[in-house]
């Protein structure tokens, strides 16, 4: 976390607003494509840690088996379609453009391969502690790549991307805990399906919810404001990492459990302490945060000091995440149903707290507030929808007894 915060900071010092809005407006292509993947990898994602719950090891190699040769193909057509794009604007003389739409056409291969298919197969206590590893190596790379930046602009953003995602992808690769090749069978790409359909629709959701954020950014507030605003999503994504990594272990875990005991209390029972130690840990350091972002990005990236106000409203969103692992319920017991009602409502609740923020003149400060207020609606909805599922099984095995 203090890397990443360490690069943006760094980052903003090196790299113009207009310069670095232009690389991450480019990059927003990342949010939208996994659309495409349909939600097999998802499907992936719970099935391999229920089944290792079940003890079939042969049905967790040909999930994933499939699940790879899936994630292959997807991201080689994204991959072509992305070059298609950068060859245009090559053409047209464009070389910025050419070079920032070449770069997403190979960081689509590494966002299909590497984080929607490798990642998923990392499913234990071990594994989780080599993504860890994997994380502060990148993050080592991705600071130590900045004087790529420094002597090239533009297309040092480039490089410095596409390096630190191959170095990521190698290791990965490397370290994977399920060795197996490609292999397309239809069925159990079908199971996947319908297994991770449901799953994926709401996680595109929720994702989606980040990037049309993103995107009502650089449409109100221009290039500019779109690179003023990287500052934010740095600020915001690296306290918001703990957060994720939590709820990535815990995740697993809560699918095993679902696997071998069937019993919501149960399930339920992996989130709780890592959620409220999370939670309690993250209040002094956003305290902190608060107070030091202004004077450090005044001191050492000036051009950026108009993004200090949205910074500091953005670091309060990764005390709302820190209450998500129980959130995982949803997906383990396919109940996405509900999910889907909690995220629509709290996107429009960020979308109607937008509009009346920025009513009288767009103010950057406006888009973090907002989303915090739909964050905020978002999880209280998903605790109640949790509190009376538990009622209601409470109420059944009364019944039964």
């Amino acid at each position: 976390m203090m890397l990443n915060m360490a690069g943006g900071v760094l980052m903003g010092r090196i790299v113009a607003p207009a310069t670095l809005g232009l690389f991450n407006g480019i990059g927003l292509v990342q949010g939208y494509a996994p659309f495409l993947q349909l939600g097999i990898l998802n499907g992936l994602n719970r099935e391999l840690p229920y089944y290792v719950g079940k003890g079939d090891r042969q049905r967790v190699e040909g999930l994933a088996a499939a699940a790879q040769a899936w994630a292959l193909a997807v991201g080689g057509v994204v991959c072509l379609a992305l070059l298609g794009i950068a060859g245009w604007q090559l053409a047209l003389g464009k070389m910025w453009l050419a070079a920032g739409w070449f770069t997403n056409a190979i960081l689509a291969l590494f966002l299909f391969y590497t984080t929607t298919y490798l990642q998923c197969t990392y499913r234990t206590a071990h594994d989780f502690s080599r993504l860890a590893w994997v994380t502060v190596v990148q993050s080592l790379v991705g600071l130590a790549l900045l004087g790529l930046v420094a002597w090239l602009n533009f297309y040092g953003l480039c490089l410095r991307a596409l390096l630190t995602g191959a170095i990521g992808t190698a290791i990965l690769f490397l370290w994977r805990p399920v060795r197996v090749g490609p292999k397309w069978n239809a069925g159990h790409l079908k199971h996947l399906l319908v297994i991770g359909a449901p799953i994926f629709g709401v996680g595109m959701l929720y994702s989606w919810w980040t990037v049309i954020n993103s995107t009502l950014v650089l449409k109100f507030a221009g290039v500019e404001g779109m690179g003023l605003y990287a500052m934010v999503s740095m600020a915001s994504s690296a306290m918001e990492l703990l957060p994720s990594a939590v709820c990535q272990v815990v995740y697993p875990r809560m699918a095993e459990q679902f696997g071998r005991s069937h019993n919501l209390d149960e399930l339920l029972r992996p989130a709780w302490k890592p959620m409220l130690v999370t939670a309690a840990g993250l209040i002094p350091v956003i305290a902190g945060a608060w107070w030091l972002v202004g004077p450090v990005v005044r001191l050492v990236v000036p051009a950026y000091a108009a993004a200090v106000p949205a910074m500091q409203w953005g670091l309060l969103t990764s005390i709302v995440a820190s209450f998500g692992p129980v959130c995982n319920v949803f997906n383990v017991i396919r109940r996405q149903d509900l999910y889907v009602v909690a995220i629509l409502l709290g996107m429009a609740a960020s979308g109607g707290s937008l509009m009346w923020l920025i009513r009288n003149g767009v103010s950057l400060v406006a888009f973090p507030q907002a989303m915090l207020i739909g964050r905020v609606v978002f999880m209280l909805l998903c605790y109640i929808f949790i509190m009376r599922m538990r009622h209601r099984e409470q109420d059944r095995n009364t019944v039964a007894k």
